[in-house]
């Protein structure tokens, strides 16, 4: 069973302060933790039922496991329900140093949601690309919720926190494609082998400080009358357009 200190960190680990305090995040519910423990990325210790455990001998054995009640699991998890388990997560393993050269890498400014981030990635997966490049202000990569919605796609897809004004800048060869309202129409959009493809915030779109890195704007053309799509989808339909031109 779980010490009262190892109760204290987990609940710590649900704000972004105990997480980056701690270097360590919460990977919850059956399927997250199946591709985690199926992956290279190594677990400090996993929380799960009983039957669960039973369940699972072979594929946990590796891992040191602590036994806890599904009354428990729900109490300490993030998530609504939860009676599988959780693992924790050291983040020393998800330090990456992106190359932009041969790489289409998505690049998100300004992006709140962490259910929506999370989306983002698990498309990112879908498709092969395999890096993101957020602005710093853009929702943690390691919310639960974040992990939650990626589906298991955070252990396969690169990512870093830079300033988007100094990678730009010092890619200058890289085109920069921008998800707009206005510009050519992805569908006949020609996507360069090296490409930043650059979405904007929920609600306020591309900052103004970026546009002028913008070499291209790039737009999904709206046939209804809605008023917008969110960053997840638009990175979906860009991506599947890239990936058929």
């Amino acid at each position: 069973m779980l010490t009262n200190r190892q109760i204290k960190l987990i609940n710590s680990l649900h704000s972004k302060k105990g997480r980056i305090d701690n270097q360590l995040f919460l990977v919850e519910g059956e399927k997250a933790i199946l591709e985690l423990v199926n992956s290279k990325v190594p677990i400090e210790f996993l929380v799960i039922s009983d039957w669960q455990a039973a369940k699972y001998t072979e594929l946990i054995k590796q891992v040191d496991v602590y036994i806890e009640d599904e009354t428990n699991i729900t109490k300490l998890s993030s998530l609504v329900t939860n009676t599988f388990g959780f693992a924790v997560v050291s983040m020393k393993y998800f330090s990456f140093d992106l190359t932009y050269s041969n790489e289409v890498t998505v690049v998100l400014d300004g992006i709140r949601d962490p259910g929506n981030l999370g989306t983002i990635i698990r498309i990112c997966d879908w498709y092969g690309v395999k890096q993101i490049l957020l602005s710093p202000d853009c929702t943690d990569f390691f919310n639960p919720k974040t992990i939650s919605a990626s589906m298991g796609s955070y252990v396969r897809v690169n990512f870093q926190y830079q300033e988007l004004a100094e990678v730009f800048e010092s890619n200058p060869s890289i085109p920069v494609l921008g998800a707009l309202l206005e510009g050519s129409d992805v569908h006949s959009t020609k996507f360069p082998n090296s490409v930043f493809l650059l979405f904007g915030n929920e609600s306020t779109g591309i900052r103004e400080e970026n546009m002028k890195y913008i070499t291209q704007k790039v737009t999904i053309p709206r046939y209804g009358m809605a008023e917008s799509l969110n960053a997840g989808i638009s990175t979906a339909i860009f991506l599947d357009n890239l990936k058929r031109n």
